[in-house]
Parts: structure tokens; C-alpha cells; sequence
């Protein structure tokens, strides 16, 4: 009876990871959808609302590091709880803004919250989850993340075009805080974490982390993806409204389409590394070229969005963007476990994102500038489509082998101990 309490603990953990990216993405691109009304209500140009969206990663892409960092020194369920609180309470005050300074503050206060979200549930995946299952843990997380924009963009809309953009907020920030009732008494359930054997102490510090090829060459992968990916939750909206002249609830349907193929690719990719893995074929390879053929997607999904010349058309390059962002995400967030490893995973993942968000920083900014430069999308939408390409370069030429890191061997090595 114990035995299958704690499995059945470890499944609702499962759920509630998935549960928890998708709150996440839900409560950050809720500027992305408030924005055809607020950006007017407000006064921002297109520049100052880039600077309000890029605020967040101010905040959140350095926080990784100090979210590693504290994953590996506290309960890292009891931390994503206390984040999820403050990012809740921050994102229903955002109702109450009324300018560009209170906007930034308040997305500031969001990324202090969000920060400790991907390090910690790396964390709980490696302690918790066995290697069998980790693959449908990562896609429950990867589903979360695409569902959250997708639902976010759907629900959003309509809450806006019904609502207004302050009772967006009001009510996102709310029901964000529900997820805390399950989610503590799931904690109180969990078996302890599994035993990594001699892996103990604290791991490899950041720097030891930060000078493998490994970790320099995934970090560089994901912030030339990401800034696809947030050029699309930032940006997408307002270009259906301001160019493609949607109404607001129209608008709501078709941007939810490339986050809800985004979902299944995610479903699917996990599935397939688990099956393959069952079948005895190396995992490494898997996740490279998982990885390799979402960039593909999403550069091609991005590059035909602006071309497209019917809705059919439309709708099609956000399925292909949605579909490689959905493999990516997978396969990038497995290939850094394996590197890692249970002693590394939290600062390593505090590093990758860290450096992801980097995009989610400049993004914003590069385009509200060429857009009110040119007044155009076009430049963007070029800029967005190319970025994925060099992340396939860093794949298929600087990404070492998909393998685990030996920490013990690599204190006392000068080199990594990847390679080809």
C-alpha cells in the first residue's frame, strides 16, 4: 500500500509539474494578450511596451542562477510553491497598473517569482521520476508550456474582448493560486528523493559547469531558438490585430493554434524517447536530432507566417512553427538532464536558462525598435526565422556528445571530457 501511494504521489507530481508550466506561460504572456488593448489604454508606443515585456527577463534570466543555486540547498517543491505565490499575487496586480514604470515593477515582481520554476522541477524530475518515465515527466512539462500560451491566447482573448485587460489580469493571477492546494498536499506524499549513490555534496560549482563545451554550446542553442519562441508569445497577437486586422476573439483562436500544435509535438516527443529508449537505441542521438529537426520547423514556420497569403496558409506555418517548438523543448530539456545529472541538474539548468532568456531580454526591445523604425513586421519576422538556423549550426557542430558528465573525473581534468 505504501508502495503505490508514493507512485500514485509521483504521478500527481507529474501532473502538477505540467500544471505548473503551464500557470507559468499563462501568467507571462498575459501581457502578450492584453496587449492590443493596453498598449492604446496606456499610452505605449511599440518600443516602451517592448521595454515593459522585456522587464521580466531582467529579472528572470539571472535568477536561474541563484534558483540553481537554492535547488540544491533547499526543498525545491516548497521553493516552486513560495514562487508560485508571488508570481500569482504580481500578476493580478497588474490589473491595477496605470503606467510604464508601475507595468515594469509589477513584471519584475513576476520574474522574481517564475525564476525558481525550471530549475526546481529539473530537480524534482531527477530526484523523483525514474529514468523510464522521465521522458513523459519532460513532455508533461513541455505540454505545460505550450497549453499555457495556447490556452492563454484562446481564453485570454475572450476574457479581454468580454472583460477588458484589467480583469485579464485580475482573474489570471487568482486562479493561479489554486494550484498551491494540490500541489502542498502532494509534497507531504512524495517518497524521499531517489539515492544517486556516491553523487553527493554539492556538485560541480557554476564555473566547473560553465566551462564545459557542453553547457556553453546548449546555452547558445537555446537563446538562438528562444528567440523565436519569444518573439511569437510576445509579438504574435498584436501583429493578427495591427496587421492582419482580426478582431480581438478571432485573433484568440488563430494565435492559440501554433502553442496547441506546440503541445502535441511535445506529447509525442516524449513518447518517442521513452519507446526508443525501451527498444535499446542510445538516447544521446535521439535528443540531437529531436532537437536538430524542431529548429528546422520552427525556422520554417516563422520564415512563412508573414509570406502566408490566405488564413489557410496562415494557420499552416503556425502548426510548423508550433510542431518544432513543441520537439525542441523536449529534446533540448533531456539532453541537459543527461549532461547534468542529479548532482549538477539545478545549477545546470539555472545556467541554461539563464542564458536562454537572454532572448527574452532583447527581443522585445530589438523588435518594438524595427517595427516602429520601419513601420513593419517584415524585418522582425526575418530576424525571428533566422535566429532558430544558428541554433541548429550550434547542434550539429559545437553541442559535444549527448552524454553524462563524469563531475568527480572532471575536477581534476583541464578539458571536458565530452566530445564528438
Amino acid at each position: 500500500m505504501a508502495d503505490r501511494a508514493q507512485s500514485g504521489a509521483v504521478t500527481a507530481l507529474v501532473w502538477l509539474i505540467g500544471l505548473a508550466v503551464f500557470i507559468n506561460y499563462v501568467d507571462r504572456g498575459t501581457l502578450g494578450i492584453a496587449a492590443p488593448q493596453l498598449k492604446a489604454d496606456l499610452g505605449l508606443t511599440a518600443t516602451d511596451y517592448g521595454l515593459a515585456a522585456s522587464a521580466f527577463f531582467w529579472v528572470y534570466a539571472p535568477g536561474q542562477l541563484v534558483a540553481g543555486w537554492l535547488v540544491g540547498r533547499t526543498s525545491a517543491g516548497w521553493l516552486l510553491a513560495a514562487g508560485l505565490g508571488l508570481w500569482g499575487l504580481a500578476t493580478a496586480a497588474t490589473g491595477l497598473a496605470g503606467g510604464l514604470a508601475a507595468l515594469v515593477v509589477l513584471r519584475l515582481l513576476l520574474a522574481v517569482g517564475e525564476a525558481v520554476t525550471f530549475p526546481a522541477l529539473f530537480k524534482l524530475i531527477v530526484d523523483h521520476v525514474d529514468a523510464g518515465r522521465q521522458g513523459a515527466a519532460n513532455a508533461a512539462l513541455s505540454i505545460g508550456l505550450a497549453l499555457g500560451p495556447a490556452f492563454g491566447t484562446l481564453a485570454g482573448g475572450l476574457l479581454l474582448a468580454s472583460l477588458g485587460w484589467r480583469w485579464l489580469f485580475a482573474i489570471v493571477g487568482g486562479v493561479t493560486l489554486l494550484w498551491l492546494v494540490p500541489w502542498i498536499a502532494t509534497l507531504r506524499r512524495l517518497p524521499p528523493p531517489a539515492d544517486h549513490g556516491s553523487a553527493g555534496g554539492d556538485g560541480p560549482t557554476y564555473l566547473q559547469i560553465l566551462f564545459t563545451r557542453a553547457a556553453l554550446s546548449l546555452s547558445l542553442t537555446q537563446v538562438c531558438w528562444g528567440f523565436g519562441l519569444y518573439f511569437l508569445v510576445t509579438w504574435l497577437p498584436l501583429w493578427l490585430v495591427e496587421v492582419r486586422h482580426y478582431h480581438l476573439a478571432d485573433m484568440a483562436w488563430i494565435g492559440a493554434l501554433a502553442f496547441a500544435a506546440q503541445a502535441v509535438a511535445a506529447l509525442i516527443g516524449g513518447q518517442v524517447n521513452d519507446m526508443l529508449r525501451k527498444r535499446g537505441m542510445a538516447p544521446g542521438p535521439v535528443r540531437r536530432g529531436g532537437a536538430m529537426l524542431g529548429t528546422l520547423m520552427t525556422a520554417a514556420g516563422l520564415a512563412g507566417i508573414p509570406l502566408s497569403a490566405s488564413q489557410g496558409a496562415l494557420i499552416a506555418a503556425l502548426l510548423i512553427a508550433g510542431f518544432g517548438i513543441g520537439i525542441m523543448h523536449v529534446s533540448v530539456n533531456m539532453i541537459a538532464q543527461m549532461f547534468a545529472g542529479p548532482t549538477a541538474v539545478g545549477k545546470w539548468t539555472g545556467i541554461q536558462n539563464g542564458f536562454g532568456n537572454i532572448a527574452g531580454i532583447v527581443n522585445p526591445i530589438i523588435t518594438g525598435l524595427i517595427i516602429d523604425a520601419t513601420g513593419s513586421y517584415d524585418s522582425a519576422f526575418a530576424l525571428a526565422a533566422v535566429m532558430p538556423l544558428v541554433a541548429l549550426f550550434s547542434l550539429v557542430f559545437l553541442v559535444p556528445r549527448v552524454a553524462p558528465i563524469d563531475w568527480d573525473q572532471r575536477k581534476g581534468a583541464s578539458t571536458p571530457i565530452t566530445s564528438m
